[in-house]
């Protein structure tokens, strides 16, 4: 049983706060304060996409082993144990001796730090998710589920701003070049990242509560070569949507914030609180969108998805107000709510029960692989002239690129 016999009810909100702790650690960690850290802090304007690659790559290869070893050990110690390791690499990116970036040690001591970071979140995530089919009845997962998706979501509403508040306010004394601005961040992912060990060690279920899978059904849900190739040959066009989508997503991440904080002049928390903005608003239609997709049906709702998601990008790019840049971040994000969740459900649809973790597996693989060369390209790009302008106008036409593929290739699925 869990550690403390809580009722569903309890053991939902607990581990949705989990999540949301979790992620807005990372958040904090990966998406606000490293890129700043990093391009302003030390003047290493191509580093945050090698950073970010490096967490990505660690996060996809250990997904499937730890996702299997939390199976054999409990989703409690497995859940404890990574939020414990992104509490020490919270705590070790804001110790690291930055001020002498010649030394030798310090860049690369950071750069493992993603690693382990990488490696803490693909043991925390597959075992919070695996938990709601442990300890939730299965005519209430989905519901659980969108509880536990909407906290997550929260976190990296909240995050940026929470990461440019507390440097704003505790790293005051020191100027956006010094890197020890932005240590109170990290200091304050370190204790979201506490919160959520401690939270998931009390509720979440322990070796005797993790559900054997059925007879004949061990292979399903683990990845493997085999599977990535039957999954190839099936269905090749939707993982090239996939990974286009990811490779699109990874380009910008590195670069998203340190691009609208140099081109509007904000400050770290003012940024964070314009995005609250269009993130409240993703959040009250999300409920909507979903009963929309049950009645567009997964294909319309990949499609009307993506073609939101690449004309606002684009028209980003063009528009100079302020505002207008808010609203079309709002119609980004809420593009991205009604593809993506309907493109994961399509995937399920594709397979049989007994193959459904093999092919969902698969597809996570290439996304992974999209998102690191993503991060990686991104850094890349940053060097040439136009700076974080050339990252988002390649994203921007991969993105387009994924809408004509949805469109010619996807088919509406007719399962039993």
């Amino acid at each position: 049983m869990s550690k403390l016999a809580v009722p569903e009810w309890l053991f939902l909100i607990v581990l949705s706060a989990v999540a949301g702790l979790a992620e807005l650690g990372f958040v904090i960690v990966n998406i606000s304060s490293l890129p700043m850290l990093l391009e302003q802090g030390l003047g290493l304007a191509s580093l945050p996409g090698i950073a970010m690659a490096i967490f990505y790559t660690a996060e996809a290869a250990g997904n499937s082993p730890m996702g299997a070893l939390a199976d054999r050990v409990g989703r409690r110690r497995m859940m404890f144990l990574g939020a414990m390791l992104s509490v020490f690499t919270s705590l070790g990116t804001a110790f690291i001796p930055l001020k002498d970036v010649g030394n030798g040690v310090a860049i690369p001591l950071l750069l493992v730090m993603r690693a382990l970071d990488g490696i803490g979140a693909s043991m925390l995530w597959p075992s919070v998710f695996a938990s709601i089919g442990d300890r939730c009845a299965p005519e209430r997962q989905a519901r659980a589920m969108t509880v536990l998706n909407t906290t997550y979501l929260a976190g990296i509403a909240i995050g940026p701003y929470c990461a440019g508040l507390v440097n704003d306010k505790f790293g005051a004394k020191f100027t956006l070049a010094q890197p020890e601005h932005y240590n109170p961040s990290f200091y304050l992912a370190g204790g979201c990242f506490l919160l959520a060990a401690v939270f998931g060690y009390l509720v979440a279920p322990g070796k005797a509560d993790t559900h054997k899978r059925p007879a004949g059904h061990e292979a399903g849900s683990a990845f493997s070569i085999d599977a990535l190739k039957r999954t190839w040959k099936r269905i090749p066009m939707v993982m090239l949507l996939g990974f286009v989508i990811f490779l699109a997503v990874g380009l910008i991440g590195p670069y998203v914030k340190t691009y609208f904080i140099n081109r509007f002049g904000l400050s770290e928390s003012t940024f964070g609180k314009v995005l609250l903005i269009p993130a409240m608003c993703i959040g009250a239609v999300s409920i909507p969108i979903g009963h929309l997709t049950d009645r567009w049906g997964k294909t319309t709702s990949i499609q009307l998805g993506m073609l939101l998601c690449t004309a606002s990008l684009w028209l980003i790019f063009v528009v100079q107000s302020q505002l207008l840049v808010v609203a079309l971040g709002a119609l980004l994000g809420i593009g991205f709510v009604m593809a993506f969740p309907a493109y994961m459900a399509y995937l399920s649809d594709l397979a049989d029960d007994h193959e459904r973790g093999g092919l969902i597996g698969s597809v996570r693989l290439v996304q992974g692989i999209g998102a690191f060369l993503g991060a990686g390209g991104a850094s890349l790009l940053h060097g040439l002239s136009g700076g974080s302008q050339v990252v988002f106008y390649v994203s921007g036409t991969l993105l387009a690129i994924g809408t004509i593929i949805s469109r010619l290739t996807l088919r509406e699925v007719k399962r039993a």
